[in-house]
């Protein structure tokens, strides 16, 4: 009997101890991190070695050498300049660029879609520039002339060479490299304008780095908890939860976005139903691609 009370007793005090942890988790304050220019690091975003519970892992900083980094991609740790939480966005610096009278090359070779990610979203109009190793000097306007901080880290030729950078759009296509140039890095930047650019404009543009939407948290804590889905408006940085599509209307529009919507409208016209002929349009364009997927074998 007296085994048994013991028993008790010890289930008792185990049960007080985890009701006190919980409470003491409960009523964590979980005040902001700073590291270097940094100074109010708080949710979703943690400092690497904050309680645990502050924070989302998923939004986790790291502090080196007095500088705030995040890891955009695996393996590819950005430079953090600002976070702006009224807006959701984080700006990101390559840790490769410096400021100087020669252009620092940047340590990653990133387009556009690069920084796409579950958790980020680029904001705003990029460009695409390239920056390339030419074994001729060019005469075009389009071409910006680049004087390296360091040649050893763009040419491996003993030779003389010349280093440009072109500036395009979203996205640049080798056949819009006229001449023969190797390249050397493809960097996202924010909007330039094409005429009369200099080194100074494109690495002004560099140390501004690119603003990325974490409005995606928002999306997760306030929408997916509920098992809702979520629309992101990047423009007043608002989300809004619907109600899950059932798979006849999310086969339809599945669909459509292959198609694309002037094609689909021109062969169906709009369908609002999400019924019986949604799915025989379906059908029928699923045919069709197949279709054309055997006679391009």
């Amino acid at each position: 009997m007296m085994f048994r009370e013991a028993q008790l007793v010890a289930l008792a005090l185990f049960h007080t101890f985890l009701l006190a942890i919980c409470a003491a988790n409960g009523n964590q304050t979980c005040r902001p991190s700073s590291c270097g220019e940094i100074q109010n690091i708080s949710n979703p975003f943690r400092l690497k070695g904050d309680p645990f519970g502050c924070g989302d892992p998923d939004y986790e900083l790291v502090c080196e050498n007095n500088r705030t980094m995040v890891n955009v991609r695996e393996g590819e740790k950005y430079y953090v300049a600002d976070i702006n939480y009224d807006h959701y966005t984080i700006r990101v610096v390559d840790p490769g660029v410096e400021k100087g009278n020669c252009l620092s090359t940047p340590l990653y070779s990133l387009s556009y879609y690069s920084f796409h990610s579950y958790y980020y979203w680029v904001l705003g109009v990029t460009n695409t520039t390239v920056l390339m190793n030419c074994e001729q000097p060019i005469s075009d306007g389009n071409y910006i002339p680049i004087t390296p901080c360091n040649r050893s880290n763009v040419t491996s030729s003993s030779s003389q060479t010349y280093v440009y950078a072109l500036v395009g759009g979203e996205l640049l296509r080798v056949h819009d490299i006229k001449y023969s140039c190797t390249i050397l890095r493809t960097i996202a930047t924010r909007f330039l304008k094409h005429d009369n650019l200099s080194m100074s404009d494109l690495q002004e543009v560099l140390l501004l780095g690119l603003d990325l939407s974490f409005l995606r948290f928002r999306c997760k804590s306030e929408c997916e908890v509920k098992g809702l889905n979520c629309e992101r408006n990047y423009s007043n940085y608002t989300v809004q939860c619907t109600k899950p599509r059932n798979f006849l209307t999310w086969f339809f529009l599945y669909i459509r976005d292959i198609l694309g919507v002037d094609r689909f409208v021109e062969y169906f016209g709009y369908l609002s139903d999400g019924g019986g002929t949604t799915l025989a349009v379906g059908a029928i364009l699923i045919f069709q691609l197949m279709g054309k997927a055997s006679r391009s074998q």
